[in-house]
């Protein structure tokens, strides 16, 4: 997505690839200004009212006359309505675009609130298995501390098989009050049978970043950025870089694994500390249009030694990150090859109050790469076969970036 420079009524672009466990979040994307009026979005969509070209809308008419006058048993005429918008998006064949009923949209906007009740753990429909998957739970999170794992499987929540649901209507049944329990059956690789998980949700507060000195005698300093998803995440990177310098950084290490990814202004603000300015930070490739580049913008820059940690779980936003220092060769990535998600979506919300979600754009990396499906290859493969949690003592990742950049000169 191109992530949001734009708003049309709610809506919101984003790079992020998945769901909090309650909430779903979408991609890449571009955050247009919420309160924004309907008139902007009419600009790019048919007027209400209007007939947008090749809607059959009397083939639909027909169609419901003859459920509602001829099918066996009495039906919910909001549900067929519901199953028929539902389904327009879903023919689209992309997992990323979907139409939100009112309290699915009010869900998915909490999901940028900074605290939320849930279990914690970011989800997506895998597009090689099509089961709800782990990406990453939260640091400190239920999800987390009962053992889930990137990579898990979700196949049932208390007791009902989830397989072929899409990804909200999977989230809307693990998520719910604070103080209540889910249970969970999850199929993990190298396990021969399913494991269960009784998880207790709790209020989640997401945390957007992490820092530390962890050198002090190296002068290695570590920034752990554990989304992209909220507004301000750039300002808190910026005042961690200038905190650790006035503790005698001269090395960084800047860890986005397990970070899903969020919003595509905060991604390049944080590229622009590392690039230098003028720089493509990515390429925005939208329908009927010439690619375009978004470039590192003016910024005090840090020009010493830096490492990027990556992993599996590190999507959109982090990928466009990664890509970026990979391509400038401002610094080395360690770690492992990323998720593989490269497209932007925007999303807004409709008159009654329900929304929709959509694949709006694609992107390519600042050297032109694309990376959907096939994600970004770090410089130096460093496995993490025990799981160690990232940042956590004995993490075989870091300690791989701290021997590396003592390395590299300051």
């Amino acid at each position: 997505m191109d992530e949001r420079r734009t708003r049309f009524g709610l809506s919101l672009l984003l790079v992020a690839v998945t769901g909090v466990v309650s909430y779903a979040l979408g991609a890449l994307g571009w955050p247009p200004a919420l309160q924004e009026s309907m008139s902007q979005l009419r600009d790019r969509l048919p007027v209400a009212g209007s007939s947008p070209s090749g809607l059959q809308v009397e083939r639909l008419e027909e169609v419901m006359r003859a459920i509602q006058g001829q099918y066996v048993e009495e039906v919910d005429v909001e549900a067929l309505n519901v199953g028929a918008l539902r389904g327009m998006v879903e023919a689209l064949g992309d997992r990323y675009s979907t139409f939100f009923t009112p309290e699915e949209y009010r869900s998915f906007v909490e999901g940028f609130e900074p605290t939320f009740s849930g279990i914690g753990v970011t989800v997506e429909i895998s597009q090689q298995t099509g089961l709800l998957t782990v990406v990453s739970p939260i640091k400190g999170s239920p999800g987390a501390k009962a053992g889930l794992r990137t990579g898990d499987a979700i196949i049932q929540v208390d007791g009902r098989d989830i397989t072929g649901m899409s990804l909200n209507e999977a989230v809307a049944l693990i998520k719910g009050p604070k103080g209540t329990q889910v249970r969970l059956l999850v199929k993990r690789e190298g396990e021969p049978e399913p494991l269960e998980f009784v998880i207790t949700r709790d209020t989640i507060t997401v945390p957007v970043l992490d820092y530390r000195m962890i050198d002090q005698e190296a002068g290695i300093g570590y920034i752990q950025l554990f989304e992209f998803s909220k507004k301000g995440a750039a300002s808190q990177v910026k005042e961690a870089i200038a905190e650790l310098r006035s503790r005698g950084m001269t090395r960084l290490i800047f860890d986005v694994r397990q970070n899903p990814g969020g919003l595509l202004d905060e991604v390049v603000e944080i590229a622009s500390f590392f690039l230098p300015t003028g720089d493509p930070v990515v390429h925005i490739v939208e329908r009927a249009k010439e690619p375009r580049a978004l470039t590192a913008k003016e910024a005090e820059k840090w020009t010493g030694p830096l490492v990027v940690l990556v992993d599996g779980g590190s999507a959109s936003a982090s990928e466009i990150l990664a890509g970026a220092v990979k391509d400038a060769g401002v610094g080395t990535l360690i770690g492992a090859k990323t998720f593989g998600k490269g497209s932007v979506q925007t999303f807004w919300r409709l008159q009654d109050g329900s929304g929709i979600k959509l694949t709006t754009a694609k992107y390519l990396t600042a050297g032109g790469h694309s990376i959907d499906g096939q994600g970004v290859e770090p410089d130096i493969v460093v496995g993490n076969p025990n799981r160690i949690i990232p940042g956590e003592p004995g993490d075989p990742q870091l300690e791989a970036a701290v021997r590396h950049i003592r390395e590299m000169e300051p």
